[in-house]
């Protein structure tokens, strides 16, 4: 009997691709296309679905994306197995991906053919990790296993979600009315509890532990009014 899947993305021509490669397999039958967590969440509490591949980055859907997301499916629909197919080339954030309980991790720059088997291992509860995925992984550096030292200060985590979230020094210093400095103060402390190196590290710690969704671009964002004064 074929697995019954869903496939959700935000992209209409990567979507269009994937329902004509996976419709071509005789195992598998697609229960539905979606294009975000809303259209996902509504469809799965109607349809009986055995794999869902999942866009790690889709917005503006009620139930967000990313690692919150994907803790939440696993939560709503415990039976339900995952695969989650990303363009994020961070180390950082395919490793969450792992630590949110999803073993089967796909990347966008991949052949779209390895989605097959990635599906299939996920039906059996084994891992499938990806070619260019695991050539990710492996050139994890040392500063992307620092471990976290003190713990960060409300004002800190503060600052870090803000900043996460595209938000210049300045604009944060204006939003809570403190001056520039401290908020450069905070935000380095912060980094330096964290073992973060580089700005777009931010992000991708605020993406691993939810302060942030995934279809956020801060990353591109981030840096314009980051001079400390």
């Amino acid at each position: 009997m074929p697995l019954n899947i869903v496939v959700a993305d935000d992209h209409p021509v990567l979507l269009a691709g994937m329902e004509h490669l996976l419709r071509a397999v005789p195992t598998l039958a697609i229960a539905g296309l979606v294009r975000d967590s809303t259209e996902l969440v509504d469809l799965l509490t109607r349809t009986p679905v055995d794999v869902a591949v999942c866009d790690f980055s889709m917005p503006n859907g009620r139930y967000g994306d990313g690692v919150t997301l994907l803790r939440f499916l696993q939560r709503r629909f415990p039976a339900l197995r995952l695969v989650v197919l990303t363009g994020m080339e961070s180390p950082i954030v395919l490793r969450s991906i792992q630590h949110a309980g999803v073993a089967c991790i796909v990347s966008k720059s991949d052949p779209l053919e390895q989605l097959v088997p990635a599906v299939h291992a996920a039906s059996r509860g084994e891992a499938f990790i990806s070619a260019e995925v695991a050539r990710l992984m492996a050139e994890e550096t040392a500063q992307d296993d620092a471990q976290p030292g003190e713990p960060l200060s409300k004002r800190e985590s503060e600052v870090l979600r803000m900043f996460a979230e595209g938000l210049g020094v300045k604009q944060i210093a204006d939003r809570v009315g403190r001056s520039r400095k401290t908020i450069s103060t905070q935000k380095v402390a912060a980094m330096r509890k964290l073992g973060l190196h580089r700005d777009a590290e931010i992000f991708e710690y605020a993406l691993t532990h939810g302060l942030v969704q995934a279809s956020q671009n801060a990353r591109a964002g981030a840096g314009g009014e980051d001079a400390e004064d």
